[in-house]
C-alpha cells in the first residue's frame, strides 16, 4: 500500500513539473472504482417468503417492511379499491380494534404503515419481539372494520371535491385517458361514482386474492442479527399460508402519431399546467437506462443548468420552474416520459414551443461535455453519500431481488456511470425524446384554446372535462338569450329588481365547520350609490381572526399580526363584496358581461357569464331553468377560487339567498353554512369601522 502510494505521488509531481496546467477546465476523473457497499443477508421461510437483513448496530432502532409484488390491476369502475383496501388495512385486527392497535403502537414509540402492496413497522429495536408481533397480526389478521372502512370512503369524496379544481389533479386525469385507456391498469381515474362503488367486501376480496408470503419480500434494517431475524420470522410468520397471487398480462399502449393537443378548461385561471408526454418502453435494468437518465438530466433534471429550466425560467421568465422525468414501469411499453411546467396562462402556447425546442435540441446532440461531466459528478457525490445510510443498502438490496437485478449491479454503479458515452446519450436522446410525436396537455382557461390547438399536427383539441371524459359540446344558446336577461332572469328569481333595488342594508351571519373547529363569520354591507360599506369579521371562541374593512373610499384588513391598507385593484376587488347584489349594480358601474354559452354544473344547464373588472376575470354560471347563480370562478390576488351556490331560501324580507356554498381553502373543501340573513335593520356608517 505504502509503496502504491508513493508512485502515485510521483505521478502527481511529473504532471505538475512537465504540464501546463488549464485551469479553466475541470480535472480529469480518474477510473471509478467498484463501491464496496455493506453486505445484506437473505433467507426464505417454508411458506416462500423472502427476509432480506441489513445489520446496524449504531443505533437502537429497527424497521420490518414486507413488500408484496403485485401486478398492477384495471380497477374500472371501482378505481381506487386497492388504495381504499391498503388504508383500511392497519386500522384493526381480528384481535385488537382500531383503539387498542394505535394504542399500542403509540406506548411503543413505533410507527405503523400499510398500502396496497406493503405492512411496515418501526421503532426501538428493545421492542423488536412485540414490533414483529405487530405486524404478523396486522399483515396475517385484519377485519377491515366497516365503521373504519366508512370513514376512509367519506375522506375520500372530500378529497375528491378539492382535486376537481387542482390543476395537478386534473392533467393527471386527463394523463392517464389519454395514454393509457380504460384497459391498462394505468388508465383508472377515481371519481365519486367509483368510489361510491366499492365496498368492504373489494377490500377483503383484494386481501384474500394477493396478499401471500409467496409474492412477498421482508426487509429487515437495524439492530438485530441473522439468528434473530430467522428466529422472530420464523416465530411470527412461518406459520402464515397462503396461494399464488394471479399474473396480469396487458398489451403496450399506442404511441402518438404527430402532436396531439388535449386540454381541460379551468375558468379565470391566471397559470396553465402544461406537460409533453409519452409512453416510452423503460425498465429498471435495461442497456441504456443511465445514458437515457444521464440525457434526462440534462434536459430537465432539475439542477439550474438543465435546459428547459434555463430556457423557460431565466431567458423567457415564462415560470419558476420547467422539467422533465422518465419513469419506469415493468409492464410493456408503459414507462413515461414527461416535460412539464406550470406557467403564465397567456404562455401557454409559446412554453410548448420552447419545450419541444428543448427536446429537439437534445436529439440534435446540442450539449457539452461539460453538462455530462456535471451530471456524473453531481450523481456520484449523491450516491457515495447515500451509502452513509443502511436504508440504502436494504434500498439496494430489495431492488436486486424485486428486479432481478445482477447481485453487483450497484457495486459497479460509479463505474457504469463513468463509462457511458456521449454517443450512447445521443442514441438515448434520439430514441426517447419525440418532439414530433407526443401528447401535449393543457389545463388552462378556454380563451387559450385557439392558442394551442395551433401546436397540433392536425390543427385539432381534444377537450376532456376534469375527470377525464370527453366534453359534449353544450346546447345552443337561444338568438333571443342576452347577457341582459340572464342578468334580469336572475334578479327576478331573487325576487324581483324592486326587491332587490330595496335593499339597504345586510347582515349575513354564517360559520364554517373544520376538523371539530366552528369558526363564525359576519358580512355587513351598507348599499349607498356612491360610498357602499362592508365589514367582514371572522371568529373562533369569541376571538377574532380577520376582520376586512371597506368604507366606502379605503379598505383595511386587519388580525392578531397587525393591520394593512389595501391599494388600488385589491380595493376594488373588496368594494365589489360591499353590494348584495353586484349583478343590480352593473349598468351604474359600467360592467358589461358576455355570454360565453352554455354548460353544465352538478348536471344541469348552466348559462356562463364573463366579467372583467380590471385586471380581474370573473365567471358567474346562472341555471337556465330557474335562473339562479350556481357558481363563481374568480381570480383574487392572483389565486383562482371556486365556489358554488347551494338551498335558496326566501329571507324574512322576502329576497331569496343560498343558504350553503361550497369552496376550497389551501386545498382542504369548504362548507359555509349561513345561518340568519337580516335585511334593513337601520345600520349606519358608524356600524362600519
Amino acid at each position: 500500500m505504502k509503496r502504491y502510494f508513493l508512485l502515485l505521488l510521483a505521478l502527481c509531481f511529473t504532471t505538475v513539473g512537465f504540464s501546463q496546467i488549464d485551469r479553466s477546465k475541470a480535472p480529469a476523473s480518474g477510473p471509478a472504482p467498484k463501491v464496496n457497499i455493506g453486505e445484506y443477508q437473505s433467507f426464505t421461510l417454508k411458506n416462500g417468503l423472502k427476509v432480506l437483513v441489513v445489520e446496524n448496530n449504531k443505533i437502537p432502532k429497527i424497521n420490518f417492511s414486507l413488500n408484496f409484488i403485485v401486478d398492477p390491476l384495471v380497477e374500472g369502475d371501482k378505481s381506487s379499491y386497492t388504495q381504499i383496501a391498503g388504508e383500511l388495512w392497519k386500522k384493526a385486527t381480528q384481535k385488537r380494534n382500531a383503539k387498542q392497535l394505535s394504542e399500542e403502537v403509540d406506548f411503543l414509540g413505533a410507527h405503523l404503515g400499510t398500502s396496497s402492496s406493503y405492512v411496515g413497522v418501526s421503532g426501538l429495536s428493545k421492542f423488536k419481539d412485540q414490533l414483529m408481533e405487530i405486524l404478523a397480526d396486522v399483515t396475517m389478521n385484519p377485519s377491515f372494520p366497516q365503521e373504519e372502512f366508512d370513514k376512509i370512503i367519506l375522506q375520500t369524496k372530500s378529497g375528491l371535491q378539492t382535486s376537481k379544481a387542482d390543476p395537478g389533479s386534473i392533467i393527471q386525469n386527463i394523463k392517464s385517458v389519454t395514454l393509457w385507456g380504460p384497459e391498462h391498469p394505468y388508465g383508472d381515474v377515481i371519481t365519486e361514482e367509483t368510489v361510491n362503488n366499492i365496498t368492504v367486501e373489494d377490500c377483503k376480496n383484494y386481501y384474500q386474492t394477493y396478499i401471500h408470503p409467496s409474492n412477498a419480500i421482508l426487509v429487515i434494517v437495524g439492530d438485530i442479527t441473522l439468528k434473530d431475524a430467522k428466529t422472530l420470522t420464523e416465530k411470527y410468520l412461518g406459520k402464515w399460508k397462503g396461494d399464488k397471487a394471479p399474473k396480469h398480462q396487458y398489451t403496450a399502449p399506442k404511441q402518438p402519431q404527430g402532436r396531439q393537443v388535449v386540454f381541460s378548461n379551468k375558468d379565470a385561471a391566471t397559470q396553465a399546467s402544461i406537460q409533453v408526454t409519452y409512453p416510452i418502453d423503460y425498465k429498471i435494468g435495461m442497456p441504456d437506462q443511465l445514458a437515457l437518465n444521464i440525457a434526462n438530466q440534462i434536459l430537465g433534471g432539475g439542477d439550474f443548468q438543465a435546459k428547459l429550466l434555463k430556457n423557460l425560467r431565466e431567458d423567457k421568465g415564462y415560470t419558476y420552474g420547467s422539467y422533465s422525468s422518465v419513469g419506469s414501469s415493468q409492464l410493456p411499453g408503459a414507462g413515461t416520459f414527461t416535460a412539464y411546467a406550470e406557467v403564465k396562462t397567456n404562455t401557454a402556447d409559446s412554453a410548448v414551443v420552447e419545450i419541444l425546442k428543448e427536446m429537439q435540441n437534445m436529439d440534435n446532440a446540442d450539449f457539452s461535455d461539460e453538462d455530462i461531466y456535471r451530471v456524473k459528478k453531481t450523481w456520484a457525490g449523491q450516491f457515495s453519500r447515500s451509502l452513509e445510510n443502511p436504508q440504502t443498502i436494504a434500498d439496494f438490496a430489495y431492488s436486486i431481488e424485486r428486479y432481478q437485478l445482477p447481485k453487483d449491479y450497484f457495486t459497479t454503479f460509479l463505474q457504469r456511470l463513468d463509462k457511458v458515452t456521449k454517443e450512447e446519450i445521443i442514441a438515448a436522446a434520439k430514441k426517447y425524446f419525440h418532439p414530433e410525436n407526443a401528447y401535449i396537455l393543457v389545463v388552462t382557461d378556454r380563451s387559450m384554446k385557439p392558442q394551442i390547438a395551433k401546436l397540433a399536427s392536425n390543427g385539432e383539441v381534444l377537450e376532456l372535462d376534469s375527470e377525464g371524459k370527453p366534453v359534449k359540446e353544450g346546447p345552443k344558446v337561444a338568438a333571443d338569450v342576452t347577457p341582459e336577461k340572464i342578468v334580469a332572469a336572475y334578479l327576478k328569481a331573487l325576487g324581483g329588481n324592486d326587491k332587490v333595488k330595496g335593499i339597504k342594508d345586510m347582515t349575513v351571519e354564517s360559520e364554517i365547520a373544520i376538523q371539530g373547529m366552528v369558526i363564525n363569520i359576519v358580512n355587513k354591507q351598507l348599499v349607498n350609490a356612491d360610498k357602499p360599506m362592508f365589514l367582514m369579521e371572522m371568529s373562533m371562541g369569541g376571538n377574532t381572526m380577520q376582520k376586512i374593512l371597506f368604507d366606502g373610499e379605503k379598505a383595511q384588513i386587519s388580525g392578531p399580526g397587525g393591520s394593512q391598507t389595501l391599494e388600488g385593484s385589491q380595493t376594488a376587488e373588496i368594494k365589489e363584496q360591499a353590494y348584495p347584489v353586484l349583478e343590480a349594480e352593473y349598468t351604474r358601474l359600467g360592467i358589461t358581461p358576455t355570454l360565453e354559452g352554455i354548460e353544465q354544473v352538478n348536471g344541469r344547464d348552466a348559462y356562463k357569464l364573463k366579467v372583467n373588472m380590471g385586471s380581474a376575470v370573473t365567471y358567474s354560471f346562472y341555471d337556465v331553468e330557474n335562473g339562479l347563480k350556481v357558481k363563481s370562478v374568480g381570480t383574487q390576488n392572483g389565486v383562482t377560487n371556486e365556489v358554488t351556490f347551494e338551498d335558496y331560501r326566501p329571507t324574512a324580507y322576502g329576497l331569496v339567498q343560498p343558504y350553503a356554498s361550497k369552496t376550497s381553502m389551501q386545498g382542504m373543501p369548504i362548507e359555509v353554512k349561513v345561518k340568519d340573513i337580516k335585511i334593513n335593520t337601520g345600520l349606519k356608517a358608524e356600524d362600519f369601522k
